[in-house]
């Protein structure tokens, strides 16, 4: 959640601009959270930030923080076992991925990359990556579900190549 240390990353046309340009950012936890940490207590403008996001508190009118949401295409649907990596692949892409033995991977692009087609043409970067682990784009996991389900949440392509 350093998003205003990436001031670094504006163009000198958009620092010169009256408004700064808008960031977006989307983090994921393979494993989970504990909610009551991150989730805010009550809604609209009056909620109360919790004690994982209190540093943000000093932003509070640029920021939406939204809760409650469920990613249903990460859930089996009758596809057996594969929930880590079905999770991060519908995690920002909202696609069932395609279970698979061979290079048809498949789940659509991402909505970090979509946003980062608009808000991203007045920095320069469009958008920025990072994970904390090395990423697997090649190779199989159990289940029939291919490594750059696993290691990637963000698409810029329906297909991995």
């Amino acid at each position: 959640m350093g998003l205003p240390l990436l001031d670094g990353m504006q163009t000198a046309q958009a620092a010169a601009a009256a408004t700064p340009p808008v960031r977006a950012a989307f983090v994921f936890f393979p494993n989970g959270a504990i909610m009551p940490s991150w989730k805010p207590t009550g809604e609209g403008t009056d909620y109360q930030f919790s004690e994982t996001l209190k540093p943000l508190e000093p932003f509070r009118s640029e920021l939406n923080i939204f809760t409650g949401l469920a990613q249903d295409n990460g859930r089996a649907k009758g596809d057996g076992p594969g929930d880590h990596a079905r999770c991060a692949a519908s995690y920002l892409t909202g696609a069932h991925p395609v279970k698979t033995s061979g290079a048809n991977i498949k789940v659509g692009v991402s909505v970090d990359q979509v946003a980062a087609q608009q808000i991203g043409k007045r920095t320069r970067l469009p958008s920025l990556e990072i994970g904390i682990e090395r990423g697997r784009n090649a190779g199989q996991l159990r289940f029939r579900l291919q490594c750059p389900y696993s290691s990637n949440v963000a698409w810029k392509l329906p297909r991995h190549r």
